[in-house]
């Protein structure tokens, strides 16, 4: 009988790693607090870079350019750029996965996407007319998701089990915290001129190389990943839902959630105005107030379900919870026929999304198909259920708006809770979570 070749044993150790484990032990850097700080302020800086624009400036831009069609104009730019980033999100996900360079697969995306993005965003800034603004957008909005599809690929990548429902956590808030600096940004830099596009352009890249020059990565060589070609494109844009049902469910529960939410937020202000019959100024000032509240629901809930579903080792059943408080924060508005009722019900839907948000990125990252290969295209194709429903939503609103002769906000949002407690059902389909 031959003795067993000596370095069997670590050979099958290693077939046995997951990839959090491979990487801390290749290069020798675990997720600690630092690096978890880093990381999230690293995405706090990507989604401040394009959420401000996206939020106020976009529109401000536009509105100068085109002030008699500043309407149109802003729907053709937008909605040509949202195509965009639900594009790019897993195309360079499934780059980034495949990538050999000596930088690593994550890095040259996160830094590169962020750099590019901030130019096309000083091309916005300068721009003479609106099909250079919407050239720019659609740059801006390629880059930044380039960038975030390899970010976010980071949380399988790097993060164990145990600690990833607290780092979902935070991450869950990270776009409400980009939203509130942007905002105040834009107070600081003025509403005219480069400044309001450059300087949250400026921060993300400071953020984003900070983290970057802190990550250590260990390159792929080239006999480690399949050789690339033109079907690689469309092959990034799909998932097979019946092979990979479990990634399946939680996509369309995102969707049915997330679906609900873009129906408060795009009709937000017009149930103010119709609903309880206050002027457009007054309208602006208490969404301000609003969103801020809808705010503190989104970090509180999903910092703490994050953090607890770490220590009780489950995640859909917070996805079940959140998924019928935000159905409950839609019935309150439903029915409400004052401020307080529609400011009450907005801190119910909040809570509701934190705790959604906080859990859901822990979760699909244990259903995610091939996560050890091609984890930033899974992730980049699950951001597509963010996305989507920002289309979705303004096309179906209509319908439920007309019944019983027009505005009827009461169904509208009857029915964005409808959908909030569907996403709830689907999640329950999902067999590979706890």
């Amino acid at each position: 009988m031959s003795a067993p070749a000596p370095n069997a044993a670590p050979v099958a150790a290693a077939d046995t790693e997951s990839s959090p484990e491979r990487s801390a032990r290749l290069t020798g850097q675990r997720v600690g607090g630092v690096f978890t700080a880093l990381y999230i302020l690293a995405i706090i800086g990507v989604w401040i870079a394009l959420l401000t624009p996206a939020s106020v400036t976009l529109s401000l831009r536009i509105a100068a350019l085109d002030p008699e069609g500043k309407t149109s104009s802003l729907a053709l730019v937008a909605g040509v750029g949202a195509i965009f980033a639900m594009v790019a999100n897993p195309v360079f996900g499934h780059f980034s996965d495949r990538c050999t360079s000596r930088w690593g697969r994550r890095r040259p995306f996160v830094v590169v996407g962020t750099l590019v993005g901030g130019a096309s965003l000083f091309v916005i800034g300068t721009a003479p007319s609106i099909p250079v603004v919407l050239v720019g957008w659609c740059l801006t909005q390629i880059a930044m998701n380039a960038a975030m599809a390899a970010l976010i690929a980071i949380l399988p990548d790097r993060v164990p089990e145990e600690r990833r429902g607290t780092v979902s956590g935070l991450m869950g808030m990270t776009n409400q915290v980009a939203t509130v600096s942007g905002t105040f940004l834009i107070a600081t830099t003025g509403t005219q001129g480069l400044g309001m596009f450059i300087v949250p352009a400026a921060i993300g890249l400071v953020l984003v190389v900070v983290f970057a020059l802190y990550l250590k990565e260990v390159p792929r060589g080239k006999g480690e990943v399949p050789p690339r070609t033109w079907l690689d494109i469309p092959r990034s844009l799909w998932i097979n839902p019946l092979r990979h049902r479990d990634f399946a469910w939680a996509f369309v529960s995102r969707f049915l959630v997330w679906t609900g939410k873009a129906l408060l937020l795009t009709y937000k202000t017009y149930f103010l105005m119709d609903h309880l019959g206050y002027s457009s100024d007054r309208a602006a000032s208490i969404l301000s107030w609003a969103m801020l509240v809808l705010a503190i629901g989104v970090v509180l809930g999903s910092n703490v379900s994050g953090w607890l579903s770490d220590r009780l080792q489950r995640r859909k059943v917070f996805i079940a919870v959140a998924s019928v408080l935000f159905g409950i924060g839609m019935g309150v508005i439903a029915v409400s026929s004052t401020l307080t009722g529609f400011i009450a019900g907005i801190a119910v839907a909040g809570l509701g999304q934190g705790v959604y948000v906080g859990v859901d990125y822990a979760l699909v990252v244990s259903v995610l198909p091939d996560s050890e290969t091609e984890a930033a295209k899974g992730m980049g194709l699950f951001n597509i259920a963010n996305a989507l429903p920002q289309s979705v939503a303004p096309a179906i609103a209509p319908l439920f708006l007309a019944i019983g002769g027009g505005s009827n906000y009461a169904v509208l949002y009857v029915s964005a809770a409808g959908f909030a407690l569907l996403g709830a059902v689907a999640v329950m389909f999902i067999k590979g979570a706890r």
